[in-house]
């Protein structure tokens, strides 16, 4: 709305913005109404069925990545694990070498 203000003088900038707001508006209610049409021509039990499927992908689409996540956790876990034990080897083998060891 700033271009229709006093602020921008020219005419010709003005009109541009008209136009394309306008342009926008007919376009957006053209698209809801070829939206009204296809819904129409679709009709009630085809769109029900449409939903239905759609729902029951989303589910199954959720499940897997809930299951992918648990696998990630588990594998976290593991490897968590994994680096806490590496630190008590490596102990335990020092010490081993430590006391192998003889002072000259």
């Amino acid at each position: 709305m700033f271009i229709f203000s006093d602020a921008t003088p020219e005419l010709s900038i003005k009109f541009g913005a008209a136009v394309a707001l306008i342009s926008a508006l007919i376009l957006i209610v053209l698209a809801n109404i070829l939206t009204i049409i296809v819904f129409t021509l679709r009709g009630k039990d085809r769109l029900k069925n449409d939903i239905a499927n759609s729902k029951k992908k989303r589910a199954e689409q959720e499940a897997l990545e809930r299951a992918e996540e648990e696998d990630r956790k588990i594998r976290r876990k593991k490897e968590e694990e994994e680096f806490m034990k590496l630190p008590d080897e490596t102990q335990v083998n020092m010490s081993v070498i430590d006391n192998s060891t003889t002072y000259a």
